[in-house]
């Protein structure tokens, strides 16, 4: 059975930093002002100045120096022990009914999840690993996990169907759209509710209505990209 294993790791708490703060601006609705303020202004100006690798490294060492190291990695440390705790209570059965939703098996054993003291988790698809927030509740991180793992198992299986049909951008929009099944899907193993970013509401309803309806992944996703293709122009 495929497993979740949590870390904290600087280099890669780092690389979050730095990857919010250089994201665009006002995607999906997001407010990037509210997701950076938590990086201090004299930092967030000489990160946009700098190529990532460069800023990375000044974040790197701006963490390190923290002279609150040792109590945030304190903390850091127990919440990842709760959220690991509660996380193995449901992790067999979220990947079996993950895959049974995505008609494709887990398509990895060991996902690496870390956590960061920024407030967006970011992910990656070579590494297989993806992030889960400081400021975030427990019950919130486990549906960060959630989320993140089912954007990664439907990338891998589906990213290149969806590229036939629809622009980089689009498939983009779809794959976070497609989250709402946490909702309809998974409430059992869920406290928290995945709302999705606002630009995708009126998708995310359209397409939740189809899935209520179709229950069967491969159907569901052709309707999923026409619709996505005629809303998200």
């Amino acid at each position: 059975m495929p497993k979740v294993n949590f870390k904290y790791d600087i280099r890669k708490d780092a690389w979050s930093w730095v990857l919010i703060a250089k994201s665009e601006k006002g995607r999906w609705g997001r407010n990037w002002e509210q997701e950076v303020k938590f990086i201090p202004q004299h930092l967030l100006t000489k990160i946009l100045k700098q190529n990532r690798k460069s800023a990375e490294v000044l974040v790197y060492k701006y963490i390190s120096s923290n002279p609150k190291k040792k109590i945030y990695q304190l903390v850091i440390s127990q919440q990842l022990k709760a959220v690991e705790n509660i996380w193995r209570k449901i992790e067999s059965k979220y990947f079996k009914r993950l895959a049974k939703i995505t008609q494709k098996p887990i398509f990895w054993n060991s996902f690496k999840c870390y956590l960061t003291t920024g407030y967006m988790c970011p992910y990656n698809t070579k590494e297989k690993m993806f992030m889960i927030s400081k400021w975030q509740p427990i019950s919130a991180n486990i549906l960060t996990v959630c989320h993140e793992i089912f954007h990664l198992q439907f990338l891998y299986y589906y990213e290149d169907y969806c590229r036939k049909f629809l622009s980089g951008e689009q498939k983009e929009d779809l794959k976070e759209a497609i989250t709402f099944i946490l909702n309809t899907d998974f409430g059992d193993l869920l406290v928290s509710y995945d709302n999705g970013y606002p630009g995708h509401k009126e998708l995310r309803e359209k397409l939740k209505s189809i899935w209520l309806k179709e229950k069967n992944f491969k159907r569901f996703l052709d309707k999923a990209i026409k619709i996505t293709k005629e809303l998200m122009r």
